[in-house]
């Protein structure tokens, strides 16, 4: 009897340690991952999860971990995102006090803008000197470019503010403002949405007047956090020179409509 009963605590010790095992091992290829709502980047209401979402679960897939994506108030996300409780936080904008905090990982977007004009306005845009005297559509909840600041402080440009972006697409459209500052990526969804068939009749003037990029970032602190950015960066360089990551923009343009009331 001793002996059968012996045999069934090895057994059942046997089970704990291999239940414990694999619930271990569950819970290490598991990220958690946090961001908040920025549409068209991030945002729970667009299916996908926004541009930035689709790239970054595409590295974290092909780095071979499962993961799950809580969407927060950006600030509780970025305290518990330092505090561990998050592998990582997405995408942030490199900056001295956070670098301190977190390893960044590569840009993951490039959040590129352009001057936009009527096409018929002959405004050109090689130095913000070819800016004076016109007028440049703000939304209130946009912040200036410095550049600009210093020009509107200083009386050389007008701004005219408006309480959505769609606003400022319509006023350059209807001469109403002269020139609208906008992300290139943002910008193709307005015109497309907005304008509709007037499309045309609102350019993008050449050259790049500011360049951001965002990134995904790993606490500090963390033994896996060096471990992961490096895989991270890895994976993202593979896909993007694969193509993957230009093929995840272009097919989000293609596929996402009706998203410029989220946006605003």
């Amino acid at each position: 009897m001793l002996r059968n009963l012996y045999k069934r605590v090895l057994v059942v010790i046997a089970f704990l340690v291999l239940t414990g095992i694999t619930f271990n091992r569950t819970s290490a290829d598991e990220l958690r991952l946090t961001t908040g709502e920025y549409p068209p980047f991030t945002s729970q209401n667009i299916p996908g999860g926004g541009i930035v979402s689709e790239i970054v679960e595409l590295v974290i897939r092909e780095m071979g971990y499962d993961f799950t994506v809580d969407y927060l108030p950006w600030k509780r996300g970025y305290v518990l995102s330092k505090k561990g409780t998050y592998a990582a936080t997405y995408p942030y904008l490199l900056t001295k006090e956070r670098v301190n905090e977190f390893h960044y990982s590569d840009p993951i977007i490039e959040w590129r803008s352009h001057v936009y004009v009527r096409r018929d306005s002959g405004i050109v845009y090689n130095s913000s000197l070819d800016l004076l005297g016109l007028r440049e559509c703000l939304p209130h909840h946009y912040g200036g470019l410095p550049e600009l600041d210093k020009l509107h402080a200083e009386g050389k440009i007008k701004r005219v503010r408006t309480p959505y972006i769609k606003s400022c697409w319509l006023m350059i459209l209807n001469g109403r403002a002269d020139f609208f500052v906008e992300d290139v990526f943002v910008a193709d969804i307005f015109r497309r949405e907005v304008l509709t068939e007037r499309f045309d009749e609102i350019v993008e003037l050449e050259r790049t007047i500011s360049t951001d990029y965002g990134y995904i970032i790993f606490p500090r602190g963390f033994n896996r956090s060096e471990k992961l950015v490096a895989q991270f960066n890895d994976t993202l360089a593979d896909l993007s020179e694969s193509g993957k990551i230009l093929e995840i923009k272009e097919t989000f343009l293609k596929q996402h409509t009706q998203i410029v009331d989220l946006i605003n």
